[in-house]
């Protein structure tokens, strides 16, 4: 059905005078399905051994293999059936685990109803601290601050090793087709950033538990480019920003197995803002004058409110108080209060009302609305309701015009 409607969409984009770009389904250039243990197909698993069942070719045979890695959870857990995956030359074994919990309330639920519930506010950057990560109530309190540091030495690294291959690069000329160059530097780059992901993470979701938080708030940072420049550094700021976006996918799956849920909210002047009186601030470094906004300065100053930080923890605020005002607090508003003239008429004219007799009275309305229905949104009666024809006591009864 998809093959056979793709001509239909081409003529419609044509006819729009844009650009036709889909391309069709290709199968995939190689295969490589992992092989499932299922129950009978494996026995006699320990902390570094297994035994599995084996086709010789001839005949099925039982093979111990020796196995390393870390040990599987025992606490609650259940293991499912394994995986021969291959990695390389190498073959894992993939197991996976499941775990039984009751499931947290929905977000909007934890916000709104909860005014105690603590909220784990994370601001990612490409600087010396990799994540900064605030805990906040939902009434505003802020209770701690932590910052993840090492962004510089991961950044160094790479920088040293996407040299190293450019400079490879250069003196080979020609890169053959199909073939991966320099694999062993790749090899280094992507295992390194993957243990910082998975390490950041591990420390966020660590963070939010000493503090008892529920809730788990990133930007949503899915439309960052590196800036121009030599392939290093370009290189280096782009997979500097792959590694946002694994932080905040390990982070998710870390947090939801702790029973905390994890969202995105909106990036826009998150850095730009005041966490205290939403003004504009100013960004500077140590050492100079705070003038102006300077992308990237450590520090911040209001000159609003003359709040002076650090600009990641401020951001981090400002990351959980706009997660905040997404859901604002379902509480009933107050019944409107009688107008200031109808007080001080009561009190110019000397009418004393006994306490019986206001509670006949009605709020008093605009005078656009007294031809309507008396009994409209924002009004409220107390005590008994009113014979109809019964004018009220505050509101002198209209006067009626002949008719010409």
């Amino acid at each position: 059905m998809p093959l056979l409607a793709r001509p239909k969409r081409k003529e419609q984009a044509l006819t729009r005078g844009k650009k036709f770009t889909e391309r069709p389904p290709v199968p995939p250039r190689s295969w490589n399905k992992s092989a499932t243990l299922y129950a009978g197909m494996w026995k006699e698993r320990t902390a570094s051994s297994i035994v599995l069942k084996v086709r010789t070719g001839s005949c099925w045979s039982w093979l111990k293999v020796r196995i390393t890695g870390r040990d599987l959870p025992t606490d609650g857990t259940e293991l499912g059936s394994p995986q021969l995956v291959r990695h390389g030359e190498h073959w894992w074994v993939h197991t996976p685990v499941e775990k039984q919990f009751s499931r947290p309330a929905k977000l909007e639920q934890q916000v709104t109803t909860h005014g105690e519930t603590n909220i784990c506010a994370v601001d990612l950057n490409l600087g010396e601290h990799l994540a900064v990560c605030t805990i906040q109530t939902v009434e505003g309190s802020i209770l701690a601050t932590r910052f993840i540091d090492g962004g510089n030495a991961i950044a160094g690294f790479r920088k040293q090793l996407l040299g190293r291959i450019a400079r490879n690069r250069a003196r080979t000329g020609i890169i053959a087709a199909g073939e991966q160059d320099n694999a062993a530097l790749w090899r280094k780059i992507r295992a390194r950033d993957e243990q910082v992901a998975h390490l950041v993470s591990r420390r966020v979701v660590q963070f939010a538990q000493e503090h008892g938080a529920t809730i788990l708030v990133f930007e949503y940072l899915g439309t960052l480019k590196p800036t121009k420049g030599k392939y290093s550094r370009r290189g280096n700021r782009k997979r500097a920003f792959w590694m946002k976006g694994r932080i905040f996918q390990y982070a998710k799956y870390k947090a939801w197995n702790e029973r905390i849920i994890t969202t995105r909210v909106n990036p826009r002047n998150t850095s730009r803002v005041c966490a205290r009186c939403g003004a504009q601030v100013m960004r500077y470094a140590q050492g100079e004058v705070a003038e102006g906004y300077t992308p990237g300065a450590p520090l911040v100053l209001c000159p609003a409110c003359g709040m002076r930080g650090h600009a990641d923890r401020n951001a981090s605020l400002r990351i959980g108080q706009r997660l905040i005002a997404r859901y604002p607090s379902q509480e009933k508003p107050h019944a409107p209060l009688p107008p200031r003239e109808t007080e001080r008429e009561l009190k110019d004219s000397g009418v004393v009302g006994s306490q019986d007799a206001k509670s006949f009275e009605q709020p008093s309305i605009a005078p656009a609305s007294r031809h309507g229905n008396s009994n409209g949104h924002g009004t409220a009666h107390k005590g008994k309701r009113r014979r109809m024809g019964t004018p009220s006591l505050s509101i002198p009864p209209q006067l009626r015009l002949p008719l010409e």
